[in-house]
């Protein structure tokens, strides 16, 4: 169906930005060929009826009510910490010299 001369392959190298060599060119034609034949087949295609998607997945959103609970022991979190110091959870420097 789709007959692509040379430059047209060019010109769509040019537009992405993609330096082609000679014999590269012919492997790229035969895919664009390839891509524009499937792009016109699923033009066939009758949708007649069917219903545009913005997303393929059924999307619902999973509400439930807020609940407090207790919150955890300061000591079962910091026994939890890989490193404390005192009453706090140490953490590597990340801001300032020596980070």
């Amino acid at each position: 169906m789709s007959d692509i001369d040379d430059p047209a392959v060019q010109k769509v190298a040019s537009l992405a930005r993609l330096h082609l060599e000679p014999a590269e060119r012919d492997a790229v034609r035969q895919d664009l060929v390839r891509v524009l034949d499937h792009v016109q087949s699923l033009a066939s295609v009758d949708v007649e009826g069917v219903e545009p998607l913005n997303n393929p997945h059924e999307l619902s959103n999973a509400l439930r009510e807020d609940t407090t609970s207790a919150p955890l022991a300061t000591d079962d979190v910091l026994n939890l910490a890989p490193a404390t110091h005192d009453a706090w959870i140490a953490v590597p420097k990340v801001l300032g010299e020596g980070s």
